[in-house]
Formats: structure tokens, sequence, C-alpha cells
């Protein structure tokens, strides 16, 4: 690296806005967590996966629009699927948790320059819209729980009914939460010539 293109890097830090430097850190803790949680799951820590996250995490949190966080991504869940037997563990809810901050934080970070801040309701509606996820990630836990630990053979008719149930929801918590959202697409003056 030349002294040009480092001064370029130092110049371009002082670009980042104190928000962003915020979304940078969830970005880098978040894998880090989930991995650690996979780790203390499975019983033992492979420090080379740990460090090839860190640095995937890091690289994701400065370059969003990449791939690389769908790489580091990738390496959690493989890893999580290599040493966690029990499906129905309780510490894959905090998992899951993590990997959607870091992905949700790397998908705002990938929208907005480095310089940017976001506005306040904006990172409402986000977190208001994440909550939803976290609801639907727990109560699913805790059907896939309760019903391993049953020992319930499968049914297509119970699981079909059970899409069917959580879709009608899905669609009337998006109808009631808006109600004035209207169904017709927006008209346009040039349709009118």
């Amino acid at each position: 690296m030349t002294a040009g293109a480092l001064q370029r890097c130092i110049d371009h830090l002082w670009l980042i806005a104190p928000q962003r430097w915020t979304l940078i850190g969830i970005s880098v803790v978040a894998p880090v967590a989930a991995s650690t949680i996979t780790s203390f799951e499975g019983g033992h820590q492979i420090v080379p996966v740990l460090v090839l996250v860190i640095a995937l995490a890091i690289g994701a949190a400065f370059a969003p629009e990449s791939h690389t966080a769908l790489v580091a991504e990738a390496i959690v869940v493989w890893q999580w699927l290599a040493s966690t037997d029990d499906p129905a563990t309780p510490w894959v809810v905090p998992m899951a948790l993590c990997l959607f901050a870091f992905h949700t934080t790397i998908a705002l970070m990938a929208v907005t320059p480095i310089g940017a801040r976001v506005d306040r309701s904006i990172l409402i509606r986000w977190l208001g819209r994440s909550v939803y996820v976290v609801v639907a990630t727990v109560a699913m836990w805790s059907i896939v729980y309760v019903v391993s630990d049953q020992d319930l053979g499968g049914n297509a008719v119970v699981t079909f009914a059970g899409f069917v149930t959580l879709s009608v929801l899905v669609v009337l918590v998006r109808a009631l939460r808006d109600p004035t959202r209207s169904t017709q697409p927006p008209s346009s003056a040039a349709g009118d010539l």
C-alpha cells in the first residue's frame, strides 16, 4: 500500500458519520456473538472460524454492498449445523437474532452513504418491523420445541392449516397497521393522454 492510498483510507474514515460508527459496531459484534453462542452450544470454540467471522464482519461493515456479509452468515450457519445436535435448543433464538441484527444493519448501511445520518422516523419504522421478526422467531422456536418435545408425527393438513393461519394473520396485521394505504396503484398523468 502506498502512502497516497493509506492517506485516502484515513481521509475516508473521517467522512463516516457518528451514527454509522454505531451501525458498524453492531455489524461487527452481532456475527461474532452468533459464532460465540454457537461455540458455547457446541461445546468448543474453533479459533480459525471465529477469526474468519471477525474478518468478514469487519469487511462487510466497511463494504456493505458486497457479498461479504452473506459469506459471514453462511459460515456461522455452517458452524451451527456442524456443531449442534439439538434443533430445539433455546440457544438457536439468540443466535438467529444476532444474525438478523447483522443482516438488517448491513442492509441499512448498504442503502445509505457513509456520511449520512438516518432520520429517527426511519429508524423507528425499521425497529418496529424488526419486532415482528423477533416475535415470529420466538414463536416459531416455541412451536418447534413443543412439537419435538411431544414427539408428534408429521401431519400435512395441520402444517397447511398453520401456514394459512399465519398468512392470514400477517395480512391482517399489515391491513390494521396502515388502514389508509390504498390497494389501487397510483395514477399517472401520462395515462390520461
